[in-house]
């Protein structure tokens, strides 16, 4: 339950599916940021002991819990479960959901990346995030295993009550135009090329950013930001609680990815109506189009740097953009998205003769 756009997706599921009159459990093996939230939303929690990631202990755990439950179906969430806790449900002839939660890019040919997509062939159903990651089974399974596209949902009512952040929040200054990006601290996120970016355009337009999130390369973000000479201009905030608040404070929020599934930074942007400035990439075009955000290329600061500058210089255009975006998030609800799932389970049990869904 670390503080990745996931694991949040997984509390507001199981949280939707309470509501919704399912028995819910989850097993974790890690708690974090979205320890509490997961506690709080009516689901039975099973902590896995593990020594790591690569505990033997895990599969034997699981195949424990899901026999003593008995569920009429098991969801596989993230990379380590979608294996440990397939491999579990086979052994238990449990059917069960694997998961697509990114893009192709993010598997690099490996031994591990060989066992997920084994252990994945043998699943009842593969449930992807966004378009992409459903090419990528279709390429690997085909027909061999029914596959479902539901994208991540977005929290529309806790969003709109969240206030607009105090403008003397500390680390972050009033006198000038904020800049908000976040998410995990991966090559991916290419934090690099917003901060070179923030450089250039410091030239011309000063602004201030903050940067929420962790993660491993982290430290090596500071860094960068100090060699740049931006330490008065660039705070790194770590994990925030207020996230949604800074982005409705926010004169534009940046996703800058090399490579998305459906990214929740984004869809929570566009709920908070605030200017999008994002990479040209799947993940983004399958959310937005050019009548609610301004695309660039992943790869050139620059670039990036022109279009924070052409927000800040037509406000009026920017806001329309992001009224367009705010009406076109409403229909990735949570409860829509977990009426999906209810019923990829419901198609699940029905092919599998399980006891139905309630």
């Amino acid at each position: 339950m670390v503080g990745g756009g996931a694991e949040r997706q997984l509390t507001y599921l199981a949280r939707e599916l309470v509501h919704a009159g399912c028995d819910v459990h989850v097993a974790v093996i890690q708690g974090g940021p979205n320890a509490e939230r997961l506690a709080a939303s009516g689901a039975t929690v099973h902590r896995i002991r593990a020594f790591g990631n690569h505990d033997p202990l895990i599969l034997g755990q699981l195949l424990r819990t899901i026999r003593a439950i008995r569920p009429d179906v098991v969801q596989c969430w993230l990379r380590q479960m979608e294996v440990a806790g397939g491999i579990a449900a086979l052994l238990s002839s449990t059917p069960w959901v694997f998961s697509e939660r990114s893009a192709p890019e993010c598997y690099r040919p490996s031994l591990k990346t060989s066992l997920r997509v084994k252990v994945a062939s043998w699943s009842t159903a593969i449930v992807s995030n966004s378009s992409i990651g459903d090419r990528y089974w279709q390429t690997r399974i085909g027909a061999r295993v029914k596959r479902f596209i539901i994208p991540n949902g977005v929290p529309l009512d806790e969003i709109a009550a969240a206030p607009v952040a105090p403008r003397d929040q500390p680390d972050v200054t009033c006198d000038r135009p904020l800049v908000v990006t976040a998410g995990r601290f991966e090559p991916e996120k290419n934090f690099d090329v917003l901060v070179r970016a923030i450089r250039i355009l410091n030239e011309t337009r000063p602004v201030d950013a903050v940067f929420c999130g962790d993660g491993p390369l982290r430290d090596g973000v500071a860094r960068l930001v100090d060699d740049e000479g931006l330490g008065e201009r660039i705070r790194l905030l770590g994990h925030v609680g207020n996230l949604w608040s800074l982005m409705k404070r926010a004169d534009v929020v940046v996703s800058a990815s090399m490579y998305e599934g459906s990214p929740n930074v984004v869809l929570e942007a566009m709920a908070c109506g605030c200017p999008l400035v994002v990479s040209d990439i799947p993940g983004h075009r399958e959310l937005l189009d050019d009548q609610t955000a301004i695309f660039v290329s992943p790869t050139g600061p620059r670039e990036l740097a022109d279009a924070i500058a052409a927000v800040l210089g037509d406000p009026a255009a920017a806001a329309e953009r992001a009224r367009r975006a705010l009406e076109r998030v409403e229909r990735y609800s949570l409860a829509s998205v977990a009426r999906q799932y209810t019923e990829v389970y419901r198609d699940v049990c029905t092919r599998r003769g399980s006891r139905a869904v309630s």
